[in-house]
């Protein structure tokens, strides 16, 4: 190598150690803008069309996918306030010896399974306090149903499931499938406390046939659907939807509904027992639903519903498609932050979803900060301002009398009501906002409308963030499985972030299965796919325990954590150990010029490094 290369070289890495594989990202909405434009797109602009650097596949969802179907016949009788139902529940056979279904009632009101069977056989099982357990009886059968049969008594008060002032909402009214980790594991659903909803659940597919008296209205996780008249004085409405986390129904003979349009396939189904107040709900919903929009992508489903409940019923909900709140929050003008947060829900825990009982910082922390962006395009910038120093406060006091809490706590495992809300809520909504303020705002969105694409009908975790943030910013991040872990008296920090290197060989673009990137300031390239793709040979050699890589007529050798090859029986400093990444050896740069014997050149601005093979009758220097 000349010394001017050698020098242009160092200057390179010299800046790249400047930026820092964390630092870089302080610096992103510049390098994206960039980056942009070399490739003639909007920067986070979110396109799903080719992406080099989108190496990995989306990572499972916490819940494995046994593509359940729900088909239910039930009916809700007023005067009883009891809801009877027949089901069946067709899913993929799970082939563990027993199968699990779960029940999310109340202790003090049980819901009853009157029985359960298959292929007409009745079976026998077992009914805990939220799961009923049965023998696997699918055998070899790759998919298999279970016909279910069960009354739910309805409670006459303000609960999350009851019924107040004729108002009836319908929520976890039917058993469930139970949910399996990836491994086959299934979960146990929590136990319900004075607060939250920290349920198991699984997405599926939905026909529903509900019965009513005459007149009721109805709103539910799948628009209004088709409404046939019965005899005594009774109606049945059909629902036919897809991949709900769950279905509930809010109704009444009280109600006025109204739907209106808020984008090009979405219809908003807003019920209140007063027109005017539908008017203050619509104003809010056409601000929220294009503002989420934007920053998160279009919602992916064609229906959804906002209901209103009665005074002195539960605060605010969010089920599949649904936004619920109670009629007290007019007073305080608290509609104005709760709705549009149960709105939010609409994106974060119905289209992407998560294990509430664990990880509910991920929802309530998004829509807390989505209420910031609300109040920032409806109003201005001051009114969110407010809304962020209140979660300022909040982390302070957090800081203060809980230090040894962390964003990843049970939601069992917190001490007060306060604890729970100021680490979830004001503290989860900090943690996105921080990373907002590091790379931007454009970046940013194209980093949420990535999660949505990847994740729409999963349920996900840190990890799953972390990746479509690393795709985003072209590089390998650790952010959310870090600070989600940190200590609450922690503050949150910049990105770490390992940044991807394009590799052109012979003036090529060549995308090997996993990126070059930089690690420990220099660029380091994958052996196997660089190598092979140059026509060498890479291999595993027993007798020497070390990779032998043949090639440009030299005999090689290297070895995981060595700084230094053995070329053609000489040893070589490379001036960084050789590393392994996801079960891939990449080795850095300098082992293609000072081993192999090829031209190599890194450019820190454009991260970008090039491997060229040398010219004929040059010699090697």
């Amino acid at each position: 190598m000349k010394k001017l290369q050698r020098t242009s070289l160092l200057v390179c890495f010299t800046i790249l150690v400047l930026f820092g594989s964390a630092g870089i990202v302080a610096y992103w909405p510049a390098i994206s803008q960039f980056l942009a434009s070399s490739a003639g797109i909007p920067a986070g602009s979110g396109q799903t069309g080719a992406d080099p650097f989108a190496y990995d596949p989306p990572l499972p969802s916490y819940v494995k996918d046994l593509h359940p179907k729900y088909t239910i016949q039930a009916e809700l009788h007023t005067s009883e306030a009891k809801i009877t139902g027949k089901m069946t529940l067709e899913f993929d056979n799970p082939k563990t010896k027993d199968l699990r279904l779960y029940i999310y009632d109340y202790l003090w009101n049980r819901m009853t399974v009157k029985s359960v069977r298959y292929k007409d056989k009745p079976l026998a099982f077992d009914r805990g306090s939220s799961t009923v357990t049965l023998a696997n009886p699918f055998g070899a059968e790759v998919r298999g149903a279970l016909t279910i049969e069960f009354d739910n008594p309805v409670p006459r008060r303000g609960t999350r499931f009851g019924v107040k002032d004729d108002i009836w909402t319908l929520t976890t009214w039917y058993p469930m499938l139970g949910a399996q980790n990836q491994q086959g594991k299934w979960y146990d659903p929590p136990l319900r406390i004075d607060y939250g909803d920290p349920f198991v659940y699984h997405y599926a597919d939905y026909d529903v046939s509900f019965i009513s008296p005459q007149g009721y209205n109805w709103v539910s996780s799948w628009g209004r659907g088709t409404t046939t008249a019965l005899d005594g004085n009774r109606q049945q409405v059909r629902y036919q939807g897809n991949k709900l986390l769950n279905f509930a129904l809010v109704g009444s003979p009280l109600y006025h509904i109204e739907t209106v349009k808020l984008g090009p396939n979405l219809a908003v189904d807003i019920a209140s027992v007063d027109k005017g107040n539908i008017e203050r709900i619509k104003t809010i919903a056409e601000s929220a639903f294009p503002t989420y929009a934007d920053w998160y992508g279009p919602l992916p489903y064609p229906h959804v519903a906002i209901a209103e409940t009665s005074t002195g019923t539960t605060y605010a909900m969010e089920y599949a498609n649904m936004a619920i709140f109670k009629r007290d929050m007019y007073q305080r003008n608290l509609i104005d932050h709760w709705l549009p947060h149960e709105i939010a829900h609409l994106w974060w825990y119905n289209s992407v979803a998560t294990l509430e009982a664990s990880h509910g910082w991920l929802d309530e922390g998004l829509v807390e900060i989505s209420v910031f962006h609300y109040l920032q395009n409806r109003y201005d910038n001051q009114s969110a301002a407010t809304l962020l120093d209140e979660y300022r406060r909040d982390g302070q006091r957090l800081m203060g009398r809980y230090p040894d809490g962390k964003l990843d706590k049970p939601l069992q495992k917190f001490a007060t009501e306060e604890e729970f809300h100021w680490t979830w809520y004001s503290r989860g909504a900090l943690l996105f906002d921080n990373l907002r303020r590091q790379i931007g705002d454009e970046a940013y969105k194209g980093f949420l409308h990535r999660v949505q694409q990847n994740y729409h009908g999963s349920v996900i975790g840190a990890e799953h963030l972390d990746q479509a943030l690393g795709q985003t910013l072209q590089g390998e991040a650790v952010y959310f499985r870090k600070y989600t872990q940190a200590s609450n008296a922690t503050a949150f920090g910049p990105v770490q972030l390992e940044p991807y290197v394009t590799t052109i060989i012979n003036g090529m673009s060549f995308y090997p299965q996993i990126p070059a990137r930089v690690m420990n300031g220099t660029a380091y390239i994958p052996l196997r796919d660089v190598g092979e793709h140059m026509g060498m040979r890479v291999e595993w050699s027993k007798e020497k325990q070390m990779i032998r890589v043949a090639g440009n007529g030299r005999e090689i050798y290297v070895k995981e954590g060595d700084p230094f090859a053995i070329a053609d029986g000489k040893r070589l400093d490379l001036g960084h150990s050789v590393l392994s990444v996801k079960d891939r050896v990449l080795v850095p740069m300098s082992f293609f010029h000072q081993a192999i014997g090829l031209e190599t050149e890194y450019d820190a601005a454009k991260r970008t490094v090039k491997i060229m093979t040398r010219k004929a009758g040059k010699a090697a220097e």
